[in-house]
């Protein structure tokens, strides 16, 4: 366990000091087993901003379960290379808290900090929190809904431009395992702001995971981003990434 706290220990410093929507729903262990769960994700991504890009990634996640609630970190730093040679960073730290009210009802809270060059942030710092709904859960599939309120607070790459606002943040999750070591996992999340509904982010995440050893996984994941209005000096206001990952469970 000292190793793991010392790992996220790295990854926040790492986002600090450089310093998009975040999928968390395709992190999440969902299992009635109690304790800490954690793995670690290397991967490389094929994506498109404002050009073609190259991307090395790694993340790594730990939760514990007790009886009545679930506390999460995720933390993530990528170094891209794109096609006219500029090399780009960004990055995520993530804590989600989780409490169980009814078996189909869960209250989440959780703050988030974040960078992403090519989509012209500098900085965004989230705090947001609200009802979690399990709609649909037999044997192979379940689905999610969330409702959240937000609060964001948002500086772009050249520093012109700072924002502080409130934004709704709703998610629909489903999972599906057709066999025990193959598993679907696909989210959409819509992020409009509270006062004006013209400025509004979409994001899907949807991946694809085979498992061929307990403690390992291979998977492919594709994610797209809609900003409507992205930050000044955002590269562009629609991104998407395919990304292909090895996983290790610990």
């Amino acid at each position: 366990m000292k190793n793991l706290l010392l790992l996220f220990g790295f990854l926040f410093i790492c986002l600090l000091a450089d310093a998009q929507i975040v999928n968390i729903e395709g992190e999440r262990y969902t299992t009635d087993t109690t304790g800490w769960r954690g793995n670690y994700n290397l991967g490389f991504t094929f994506g498109k901003q404002k050009v073609k890009y190259f991307a090395f990634s790694n993340t790594a996640h730990v939760q514990y379960k007790s009886a009545k609630s679930l506390y999460l970190l995720l933390g993530s730093v990528d170094l891209l290379k794109s096609s006219d040679e500029e090399f780009v960073n960004s990055g995520f730290f993530h804590f989600r808290y989780n409490y169980k009210i009814k078996n189909w009802l869960r209250w989440e809270a959780f703050t988030q900090i974040q960078y992403n060059k090519l989509n012209g942030i500098r900085l965004r710092y989230l705090l947001g929190t609200g009802p979690r709904f399990k709609v649909v859960q037999i044997e192979k599939f379940k689905t999610y809904i969330g409702t959240l309120y937000m609060m964001e607070y948002e500086v772009n790459k050249d520093r012109t431009q700072k924002l502080l606002q409130g934004r709704f943040s709703g998610y629909l999750s489903f999972s599906f395992r057709p066999i025990k070591t193959v598993e679907i996992v696909s989210t959409t999340y819509y992020q409009p702001k509270f006062e004006d509904m013209k400025d509004y982010r979409i994001s899907t995440d949807n991946s694809l995971s085979f498992r061929f050893h307990k403690l390992l996984s291979f998977g492919i994941n594709y994610r797209l981003n809609f900003d409507s209005r992205p930050p000044e000096g955002a590269a562009t206001n629609l991104t998407y990434q395919l990304e292909n990952k090895f996983k290790i469970d610990f």
